[in-house]
């Protein structure tokens, strides 16, 4: 039988500890970066429930702006701002910065956009025929270039 002495003892645990710190260490990286998917995809929920329900939307930042959590220029942006594309922003998130692991939420995330990019790209088309007119219309010079 193999005898071990003290100094092969103190290597053998040292080994271990390193072993275990390593486990435990990846098991916390796992679960900071599920509970992130996790929180990005609720924030995707939020805007598509935004989407589909502009008064669910106008409802929430009314009662932010009361509780003065958010000020009247923010409320105002916040009121603009396109859901379709905090939505999709959000999911896009969860399937590009918190794979591996495959958890949960970023299936569910795949799974909305799936159902959401037709109607994303239908909206990214109609900015790019909104930017493309307005660029294709005559500029209106001041009459101060003109001289």
């Amino acid at each position: 039988m193999l005898q071990l002495n003290e100094k092969n003892k103190n290597t053998l645990i040292s080994i271990g500890l390193i072993i275990l710190t390593l486990i435990i260490a990846y098991f916390m990286a796992r679960f900071e970066v599920i509970k992130r998917a996790k929180r990005e995809y609720l924030e995707g929920e939020k805007f598509l429930s935004f989407y589909k329900n502009p008064d669910l939307k106008k409802q929430y930042y009314d009662e932010k702006l009361r509780k003065k959590e958010i000020s009247e220029p923010e409320y105002e942006m916040l009121m603009e701002d396109n859901d379709l594309k905090n939505a999709y922003v959000q999911y896009e998130t969860v399937v590009d910065l918190f794979t591996p692991p495959e958890s949960k939420w970023v299936k569910l995330s795949r799974q909305r956009l799936n159902e959401i990019t037709p109607l994303y790209n239908e909206w990214v088309s109609k900015l790019k025929a909104e930017i493309e007119s307005a660029s294709a219309e005559p500029k209106k010079t001041s009459p101060a270039a003109k001289k």
